[in-house]
C-alpha cells in the first residue's frame, strides 16, 4: 500500500526524477528508516543515487548516540553512504534564544545543505507524513495563519521533498512490519512537553474519538484545496508586485505606494510577505499585526519607520514604501579618513571603497566617480560623515547638506551614506551627488578622479 501511495505522490508532484542523487535525513525513527528504505527500493527504477544524513542533537545522551549507532549499522547493511553530524542543539537554542524545536530544525537543514554541495546532489528527501501535515494545520490554526499557512506541508520547496506526505503513520509502520524493518523511538515524541507531542498524543486523538475519526484525512484534504487557493493568489500577488515595484535587491526592495495603494487589502498583505520573504524564508515570527502596522505606514509621514523580526525594518520615503535587511545606515556613525593618490581605503562604517587617483578606469560596475581639479587641491582631503549645520557652496549660493538631502529626497537613515568631502574644513563635496562649483575641472590636464563603490 505505500509503495502505491508514495510513487504516485512522486509522479503527481515531480517529485523524483531520473539520474537523481537524493541526500536523505535519517532520525532512526519509523518515519525516516521507512524513507531510506523505500528510497533505496527503488533506486533502480529511477536509476538513483542516495546517501544518508544523521543529526544526532545529543540532548538525550546514551538513547541519543543510540540512535546514531543504529542508523550506521543500518546504512550499513542497505550499503548506503551515510554522513553524521553532532550539534548540541539545547546549547545552540539557548545561545541564539530560539525554542528547541526550532533550533533542532535550523541545524537539520544546514546539514542536509552543506553535504547537497559537497556532493553536488539534486534533492534532500526529508520523511514528513500526512499525520505530521495534520499536526501543523492545527498548530498553524492556533497561531492564527492564514491561507497560505494553511496550505499545510508542501510536496516540495525548492530542492526539498517529500515523498510520504500522503502516507498516514500507521502505512509507514505497517511497511516497517511487512518488511522486517526495525526502528528506533525517541521517548521525548512521547511527552507532552512539546506543542507538537500534544497536538498528537492529546488533541488529535480526542477529535478523532468524539468528533471526527477521519480528522486526519479531513486536515489534509482541507490543505490542498487551501494550497491550490494560495497558489493562484501567489500567481495574482507576484503578478501585483511587478507593477508597482520600483527597486530590489538582496538587502532592499522598494515599492510604489501610489500604484500599491490601488490594490485590495488581500494582495496587499501578500505583497508585504512576498518581499519580506526576499530577505529570509523565515517568517514565523511576522504576525497578522506586524503587517497591518506595516500597511498603515502609507499613511504616516515620510521617515516613519518600523523595526521587524528576523532583523528586517520597513520605513516611508515619501511616496514609496521601503523594505530592507537592516536597518540601512545608523544615525550616528562616526567616521574620519585622509585621502592619498592612488591609495584606496574601505571605509567600513559604511560599506564603500574609494580610490582617488589620476586614472579613469572602472572600478565596480556600480562606480560613481566625481572629476575634480587638482590645481584647487592645496592641502589634504578627509572624508567624514555629516554633521549638523554642514553647509556648500553650489551654483553660486551657500546650501545646507541638509536641505540637499530633502530636495533630492534622500531618507534621514541613508544620508550618512553620502561622505562629505573636506579640505581644510570646508566642505567641497558630498560623494554620490554633488561637487563645489570652484572645485570642478577647466581641462583634461588638471583632473584628478574621485572613485566610489560599495563592497560586494
Amino acid at each position: 500500500m505505500l509503495e502505491k501511495i508514495a510513487l504516485n505522490t512522486i509522479k503527481q508532484h515531480n517529485l523524483i526524477n531520473e539520474n537523481d542523487y537524493i541526500i536523505i535525513g535519517v532520525s532512526g525513527g519509523a518515519d525516516s528508516i521507512c524513507l531510506l528504505y523505500f528510497l533505496n527500493s527503488i533506486k533502480q527504477k529511477f536509476n538513483l543515487k542516495i546517501k544518508a544524513v544523521h543529526i544526532n542533537h545529543c540532548m538525550r545522551g546514551e538513547e541519543s548516540d543510540g540512535d546514531s549507532l543504529f542508523v550506521q549499522n543500518f546504512c550499513k547493511k542497505l550499503n548506503v553512504p551515510l554522513s553524521v553530524f553532532n550539534f548540541d542543539i539545547y546549547t545552540k537554542a539557548k545561545e541564539e534564544n530560539i525554542s528547541i524545536e526550532e533550533s533542532g530544525r535550523k541545524y537539520r537543514y544546514i546539514a542536509f545543505e552543506k553535504v547537497l554541495k559537497e556532493e553536488n546532489a539534486t534533492k534532500i528527501a526529508v520523511a514528513h507524513n500526512k499525520n505530521d501535515n495534520a499536526e501543523t494545520l492545527v498548530m498553524r490554526f492556533f497561531r492564527g495563519s492564514g491561507i497560505k499557512g494553511l496550505s499545510g506541508i508542501s510536496y516540495k520547496r525548492n530542492n526539498i521533498i517529500r515523498p510520504l506526505l500522503d502516507c498516514k503513520r500507521q502505512d509507514i509502520e505497517n511497511y516497517c512490519n511487512l518488511n522486517n524493518i526495525t526502528f528506533r523511538d525517541d521517548s521525548t515524541n512521547f511527552m507532552d512537553i512539546y506543542t507538537r507531542n500534544k497536538v498528537r498524543l492529546k488533541l488529535l486523538p480526542y477529535i478523532q474519538s468524539e468528533f471526527n475519526k477521519n480528522i486526519v484525512d479531513t486536515l489534509h484534504n482541507m490543505s490542498e484545496n487551501f494550497y491550490d487557493e494560495n497558489a493562484f493568489l501567489e500567481k495574482i500577488t507576484n503578478e501585483s508586485l511587478k507593477t508597482c515595484l520600483e527597486e530590489k535587491n538582496k538587502d532592499k526592495i522598494v515599492i510604489n505606494l501610489k500604484l500599491f495603494d490601488n490594490f485590495d487589502k488581500v494582495i496587499k498583505q501578500r505583497i508585504i510577505r512576498m518581499c519580506l520573504a526576499n530577505f529570509s524564508e523565515n517568517l514565523y515570527n511576522l504576525s497578522y499585526e506586524h503587517i497591518k502596522e506595516i500597511l498603515s505606514l502609507s499613511n504616516k509621514q515620510t521617515g516613519k519607520k518600523l523595526s521587524l523580526p528576523n532583523k528586517t525594518c520597513v520605513y516611508k520615503q515619501y511616496d514609496k514604501l521601503v523594505l530592507c535587511k537592516n536597518y540601512l545606515l545608523s544615525q550616528n556613525i562616526e567616521y574620519n579618513y585622509i585621502l592619498e593618490l592612488e591609495k584606496p581605503i574601505f571605509i567600513k562604517e559604511i560599506n564603500k571603497n574609494v580610490l582617488l587617483s589620476k586614472k579613469v578606469e572602472n572600478i565596480s560596475t556600480k562606480v560613481y566617480t566625481i572629476s575634480i581639479n587638482c590645481d584647487k587641491i592645496k592641502n589634504s582631503l578627509f572624508l567624514r560623515q555629516k554633521k549638523a549645520g554642514d553647509k556648500i557652496f553650489l551654483n553660486g549660493m551657500t546650501k545646507k547638506v541638509k536641505n540637499i538631502f530633502i530636495d533630492l529626497k534622500i531618507p534621514i537613515n541613508e544620508r550618512n551614506s553620502y561622505p562629505i568631502l573636506i579640505q581644510n574644513d570646508n566642505i567641497i563635496g558630498i560623494l554620490g551627488l554633488c561637487l563645489c562649483n570652484d572645485y570642478k575641472p577647466t581641462n583634461f590636464n588638471n583632473t584628478i578622479y574621485l572613485h566610489i563603490w560599495e563592497e560586494n
